[in-house]
């Protein structure tokens, strides 16, 4: 009877234990180039965040993305005062609608007093003439 109730236990704990684990897109999965592209855009941006570069900041961002302003006057400063440094990012969803997208990553990164971190990042895109650009976004 122990031994049945043990197997239960681990048959219910694992069904929610494995609802909890999120799963991640393999990159070298992706066959459109449109999903490519985002996912090189968000490999651009985390190459800007370690380099500090506002040159990459503008060539992937929108021309009148309100967040360049807030990464030239606040972020690069801040990242570069606290040693940021940003692992390339895990892809967990990409959704393309017209000239629109939308995207899921997880960035890891650590800072010079040793604290690491997981940022989920939330991404939009927008298509400009024929190349995607990074609107704005968000971290959870």
């Amino acid at each position: 009877m122990k031994k049945l109730y043990l197997v239960f236990l681990i048959l219910i704990l694992s069904t929610f234990a494995s609802g909890c684990v999120e799963k991640k897109i393999d990159p070298n999965t992706l066959k459109s180039p449109d999903r490519r592209a985002l996912y090189d855009l968000m490999l651009a941006r985390c190459h800007a965040l370690n380099a500090k570069d506002m040159d990459l900041f503008r060539r992937i961002y929108t021309k009148d993305s309100p967040e360049l302003e807030w990464i030239k006057n606040t972020g690069i400063p801040m990242w570069k005062r606290n040693g940021m440094n940003f692992n390339d990012p895990s892809l967990k969803r990409i959704s393309i609608m017209g000239k629109d997208a939308a995207a899921s990553f997880v960035l890891n990164g650590n800072n010079s007093s040793g604290t690491s971190f997981v940022y989920r990042v939330e991404v939009l895109y927008v298509k400009e003439e024929s190349q995607w650009k990074i609107e704005s976004t968000g971290v959870r």
